[in-house]
């Protein structure tokens, strides 16, 4: 009897194909492969499909379409499904205005500019192939609001990851700069006193009684070498 060329299990003479693995006997792939490899194909076309499709959708919601200017002495930019996102040196600027679309989902629809000093802390959640990545900025007395509709969040495609990156970066390290100017401890400045205004109060204590008269000489003599 035969052995099958593929495990080795011994066959029929008769048999098309081994009964444990299916290779067929006349020394051609398994059958079962085949449509292993058919289904692989279809499911990673189906796949890149989707990704395509999502991408498209993405590209649109976020305004990609359009002919979006990068504003002028920004140091660094974004648009976001919300918004664009401009960093500047002294603030962020959000700008919510170019579509409806971006009405509807920052809840503002309008221009916010956020100084340095009134964020409390950046987070930021990466962008991957399947998922978008988010930039949300917390400021004091911020209430908990949607997902979808708040104002100091930007919602970014995975082609804006390394201004992400970037952004967060300098926002981060602008925060701590903040924060540690404010835990220094304060100078104390003393007045300096005049040589005049100590010999008038030198005089004032010698009237009163309080010095004597060789003593209200000696700061007399004094004030006067320091004049």
């Amino acid at each position: 009897m035969p052995f099958c060329q593929n495990c080795g299990t011994q066959i029929e003479d008769d048999a098309k194909f081994c009964a444990s693995c299916g290779t067929p006997t006349d020394g051609s792939a398994p059958a079962g492969n085949e449509q292993s490899e058919s289904t692989g194909s279809l499911f990673g076309d189906i796949k890149k499909t989707g990704l395509g499709f999502k991408k498209k959708m993405d590209n649109y919601a976020h305004g990609e379409h359009r002919n979006i200017q990068r504003p002028e002495g920004c140091l660094y930019f974004m648009n976001g499904l919300q918004g664009t996102l401009a960093i500047y040196e002294d603030y962020i600027e959000f700008d919510f205005s170019g579509s409806a679309v971006k009405k509807y989902m920052s809840g503002f629809g309008g221009v916010k500019k956020v100084y340095y000093n009134q964020i409390n802390s950046i987070q930021k959640r990466d962008a991957t192939d399947m998922v978008n990545g988010t930039i949300e900025f917390e400021l004091p007395g911020m209430a908990a609001s949607a997902f979808s509709q708040n104002e100091n969040l930007i919602t970014y495609l995975p082609k804006y990851q390394d201004e992400a990156d970037k952004i967060y970066d300098y926002v981060d390290k602008k925060i701590l700069e903040i924060n540690q100017a404010k835990t220094q401890p304060a100078q104390v400045v003393q007045n300096e006193v005049s040589p005049m205004a100590k010999l008038k109060e030198a005089k004032e204590l010698l009237d009163l009684g309080v010095i004597t008269q060789e003593e209200f000489d000696e700061i007399k003599a004094k004030c006067l070498a320091d004049m």
